[in-house]
C-alpha cells in the first residue's frame, strides 16, 4: 500500500530548481519523487523536534505543546 498523497503546487526560487534539476540529471530520479522525499524528510525532523520538546517541556513541569504555554497571549491583548 502506498502512501497517501496531497497535492500541492507552489513556486520555488531559482537556486532551488537548479538543485533539484540537478540532481535529476544526477539520479534520473522524478522531480517530483526529490521534492517529495526532501519535504518528508524535513517534516519528519519537524515532528521529531516537536516531540522531544513536548517531553522537555513536560519533564520541567510545564503545559506540553498542545496544552498551550500558561500566561502566552497574542500581540493586540487578545487571548
Amino acid at each position: 500500500m502506498s502512501a497517501d498523497l496531497k497535492d500541492f503546487r507552489g513556486k520555488i526560487t531559482i537556486e532551488t530548481h537548479c538543485v533539484v534539476e540537478a540532481l535529476h540529471r544526477v539520479s534520473g530520479d522524478d522531480r517530483r519523487v526529490i521534492v517529495r522525499q526532501v519535504l518528508h524528510e524535513w517534516a519528519v525532523k519537524k515532528v521529531r523536534e516537536a516531540k522531544i520538546t513536548d517531553a522537555l517541556l513536560k519533564s520541567e513541569g510545564m503545559s506540553g505543546i498542545v496544552e498551550g504555554i500558561a500566561g502566552h497571549r497574542r500581540e493586540g491583548g487578545g487571548k
